[in-house]
């Protein structure tokens, strides 16, 4: 079996999980665009499956010509890249009936300062990841300066129940969900390993019905506890940090996928069509 991993770095898990799979037998070939110049004619099919870990627009490059090219990606190519934009991630979930905070987009930060009389906003890159760019506005001054012609996310700030200010972090592996409570700012290593937690059955359903909207389950989401639960980011692949014994189940499920996909068969057999299909 042969596994191609596209990625901008590897954490701990995710080393633990390569080293797993390369005691199994299978082949690895670690793809970091960032780090080296391709000659896009040498870019073809060479592995069974490719695990599509990195977001980032090399990767999402390299990762979209195997896709054309005829390779299987976990999660599939056309899905991460949808995942990458959080218009369309919030409208779908929307759609799927999952939680989710009020949220607006335009291409006029001026359109933003009606809202801001009913409560702050959380501004954040439509093409974000890892929390960058992401503040909370109050007022209209702090909207000035911001570019014009561009396009604007924002969502209703809600603020967490809990006063130490938890963020919910939800991983699915399968038809399993973890959960994690994390700090923030992450300030340390331990800091990102977070606390596990037992999520309830509504956190989970909730979990399963994000997976269902884009038709995987294999990914990460951001909750934020106030009142209810809102889902505030579902991620392509997610950490998977402080999640016990992930890097075994990544590697049971992967290997298990990679088996699929030189038998022919889906790689992600659970998920269910996307529920807005």
């Amino acid at each position: 079996m042969r596994i191609g991993v596209i990625a901008d770095w590897l954490n701990p898990t995710m080393e633990q999980l390569m080293r797993l799979l390369a005691e199994r037998g299978v082949v690895l070939q670690l793809i970091f665009p960032e780090k080296q110049m391709t000659n896009l004619a040498d870019v073809r099919v060479e592995n069974d499956l490719y695990l599509l870990k990195s977001g980032t627009e090399p990767a999402l490059s390299i990762g979209g010509s195997l896709h054309m090219l005829g390779a299987l990606t976990l999660n599939p190519y056309p899905t991460v890249q949808m995942l990458r934009n959080k218009v369309i991630v919030m409208r779908a979930l929307q759609a799927a009936g999952v939680p989710v905070p009020d949220t607006y987009m335009t291409s006029n930060a001026s359109d933003f300062v009606p809202l801001l009389a009913t409560g702050p906003l959380i501004l954040k890159p439509y093409r974000g990841t890892r929390g960058r760019g992401v503040r909370v506005i109050r007022t209209p001054d702090e909207l000035e300066g911001l570019p014009e012609d561009d396009l604007l996310l924002a969502q209703r700030y809600h603020a967490p129940d809990d006063a130490q200010g938890y963020d919910h972090k939800l991983f699915r592996i399968g038809e399993r969900v973890f959960g994690i409570r994390r700090v923030w700012p992450i300030r340390t290593y331990e800091d990102k390993r977070g606390q596990p937690f037992e999520p309830s059955a509504e956190l989970r359903d909730i979990a399963l019905r994000c997976g269902q909207a884009f038709g995987i389950d294999l990914y990460g989401l951001d909750v934020i506890i106030s009142g209810v639960p809102y889902v505030v980011d579902l991620n392509k692949f997610g950490s998977y940090m402080g999640v016990p014994n992930a890097s075994e189940l990544l590697a049971d499920y992967i290997y298990a996928a990679g088996e699929r996909a030189i038998h022919g068969e889906p790689v992600t057999p659970s998920a269910q069509m996307p529920a807005h299909a």
